[in-house]
């Protein structure tokens, strides 16, 4: 049986995260703390008003969330999440998501994700996430 640490199992099971893989999210950065992750904001993604729908804005961060969420190889579930929208991105540019553990015992974890694009190499502040997860104890792959 070959042995994947717990950033490899999470990383591994991102691949089969068909809503994300639709969404075209990319996963940048991973470790016990961090996550950076990035999607374009394609025309299919927009609202009646022609711009980046707040859904697709939250996919990417509940994405980012998933990941650093469930990066220990312990099952993790939501217990709270709220976005906060800050500004309407442009449609076609490419959102980024950073997220870092804020606070974190043993079956309780809170996260903080920050939603930007890059203009001339400034961020764009889009939106802010504040999660909270539940460590349920269960692993995600037996290794």
């Amino acid at each position: 049986m070959i042995h994947m640490d717990k950033l490899e199992i999470i990383k591994d099971k991102f691949k089969n995260d068909n809503f994300a893989k639709n969404m075209g999210v990319i996963l940048d950065d991973l470790t016990d703390d961090y996550v950076k992750m990035h999607m374009e904001l394609r025309s299919d993604m927009n609202n009646f008003y022609g711009r980046p729908h707040g859904g697709a804005i939250y996919g990417l961060a509940d994405a980012a969330f998933s990941v650093i969420g469930n990066n220990q190889n312990i099952i993790s579930v939501a217990l709270d999440s709220t976005i906060t929208y800050h500004a309407s991105p442009n449609p076609g540019e490419i959102l980024y998501v950073e997220g870092k553990l804020l606070k974190s015992t043993r079956k309780i974890s809170t996260f903080i994700f920050t939603l930007y694009t890059l203009n001339d190499g400034n961020q764009n502040l889009i939106a802010t996430m504040l999660s909270t997860l539940y460590r349920t104890g269960r692993a995600i792959n037996q290794t």
